[in-house]
């Protein structure tokens, strides 16, 4: 059994991540009880609005310290309880964000991003076959299924093999894993999250060490200071690169799409990079120069304008 014991322990859109070419999408075998989650949780994310209280960067164990004293206890776990199996990729769909596209505040991930297959494969979204995760039309309201061994239990429903039976909804990060985004924060410990490409789910940080793999929510600041490499959402356009963390700050250099990018340190919605341009891939090319400056990693409607690097260097 890949779980743990279970002890009692906006105004802002419904996000869609778009689906690209390439990616195969498989035929959604999606029950009414699926589409109602997503028409109930869309619904739910018009009454609170997310830009009212912004969380500041931090990650799961930071909103856990903000939570009421009354958590909700986890639900019993489905019966049968379907084996573990690992996701189909053809039926992950959205990996790469477009430039509009809505990739929240943040993103759902294990809290160990190194994988422990002997064959050294990519993380991806293997993580899914030991988890255990409880999901909820909206905060406090009655349990409606699980994310479980690979599998979307809806409660009194077949299960729906991730990938297989469902297509789900993620974005890849660094080192090829495979993560949810987090559409909203609260500071009770509820976040909400986007799931498959028309339904975002709710769920509770206390319930995300259920499964053999513990989970976290990670905000976009606390991810994008300590990437490796990143690059701007919008490619081929330059982007400016100032002297400080400020708009009206001198205009430094322009950087282009062809640049390492390297983040340095944060500062609100500044980001202070090192820029070595112009690069082809992981290589300067001659004559290439190295400088560090200010730029704007996230835009005055809290969006991010920047991404994790597409190419793998080692």
């Amino acid at each position: 059994m890949a779980i743990r014991s279970l002890l009692p322990q906006s105004l802002r859109p419904s996000g869609h991540i778009s689906e690209h070419s390439g990616l195969g999408r498989v035929g959604c075998v999606l029950t009414f009880a699926i589409g109602f989650l997503a028409t109930t949780t869309m619904g739910t994310a018009t009454a609170t609005s997310l830009w009212a209280a912004p969380e500041p960067p931090s990650v799961t164990r930071d909103l856990r310290g903000k939570q009421d004293a009354v958590t909700p206890s986890p639900p019993p776990l489905p019966t049968p309880l379907p084996d573990p199996i690992l996701p189909e990729a053809t039926g992950i769909i959205g990996l790469t964000p477009a430039p509009n596209d809505d990739i929240g505040v943040g993103h759902l991930r294990p809290v160990n991003l190194l994988s422990t297959d002997t064959t050294d494969a990519p993380l991806g979204a293997s993580w899914l076959r030991d988890v255990a995760l409880p999901i909820y039309p909206s905060p406090n309201s009655a349990h409606w299924g699980w994310l479980i061994n690979g599998w979307l239990v809806p409660n009194g429903a077949a299960p729906l093999a991730i990938g297989r039976d469902a297509a789900f909804s993620m974005v890849q990060t660094e080192q090829q894993i495979y993560t949810f985004p987090v559409l909203e924060i609260r500071p009770d410990g509820w976040f909400r999250f986007q799931y498959t490409p028309a339904g975002a789910a709710w769920a509770h940080t206390s319930h995300l060490e259920l499964g053999t793999v513990a989970l976290t929510v990670e905000t976009w600041e606390a991810s994008m200071q300590a990437a490796s490499r990143i690059e701007f959402r919008r490619p081929g356009l330059a982007q400016p690169m100032r002297l400080a963390p400020s708009g009206s700050a001198p205009l430094q250099a322009l950087v282009g799409s062809n640049s390492i990018i390297q983040p340095l340190d944060l500062e609100g919605d500044w980001l202070r990079v090192r820029v070595t341009q112009p690069a082809q891939g992981c290589t300067p090319l001659p004559g290439s120069s190295i400088s560090e400056g200010w730029v704007r990693w996230r835009s005055d409607a809290d969006i991010p304008l920047i991404w994790f690097s597409s190419t793998d260097c080692p």
